[in-house]
């Protein structure tokens, strides 16, 4: 069975040639590994779209999880999602779609972002599940950091942020969590 790893982010566009840098080779290091598959919200545009054109290019397989609001997107419409491998259509909301992403995923990077994202980030804790934030990334990334110094969102202590300013380490650290957690959901009140 393939290793699922969810990339969050943004639908923002991106021009800060570091951030690019950092996503390209985020997608370079994870493209390298055939055993994994990266889900996403959707190529609806910005960083993400980037993130899995980029994937894509280097041979990786994503699979994207898109919301009600995109489905009857034209073509030339800037949020549709022309790039990803195979596209679910949900019917549900954002914020629902997320659900399905996440719980879809086994482990999770999160790069720059807003409340979509920290709202996945929050879904995945919530579960349990691996979280890796790559630093550098700009948004949310590089808040959360100063918000969970310990690198946990709570008391309960589900899963511990890890946070890493390397793509390579970021890819490693999510496939190697991932693999450790495959399949799990640790729901605890």
């Amino acid at each position: 069975m393939k290793l699922q790893i969810g990339v969050v982010t943004t639908y923002d566009e991106c021009r800060d040639e570091q951030i690019l840098s950092k996503v390209r080779a985020l997608a370079m290091e994870l493209a390298k590994h055939p055993d994994v598959i990266v889900l996403t919200g959707g190529a609806c545009g910005g960083l993400l779209r980037y993130f899995v054109e980029q994937y894509v290019k280097y041979g990786g397989f994503v699979v994207s999880i898109l919301p009600i609001e995109v489905e009857n997107l034209p073509p030339n419409h800037p949020w549709y999602d022309s790039v990803s491998t195979v596209r679910i259509w949900t019917g549900l909301s954002f914020s629902a779609r997320s659900a399905v992403l996440v719980r879809s995923c086994d482990s999770i990077i999160a790069l720059a972002g807003g409340a979509g994202t920290l709202t996945e980030i929050c879904m995945a804790y919530g579960l349990g599940k691996p979280i890796v934030v790559l630093e550098g990334t700009g948004f949310v990334a590089d808040r959360l950091k100063t918000m969970f110094p310990n690198g946990y969102i709570d008391h309960r202590r589900l899963s511990r942020l890890v946070f890493t300013p390397d793509p390579k380490e970021a890819a490693e650290l999510a496939i190697e969590l991932g693999k450790r957690f495959r399949g799990k959901i640790e729901v605890r009140p």
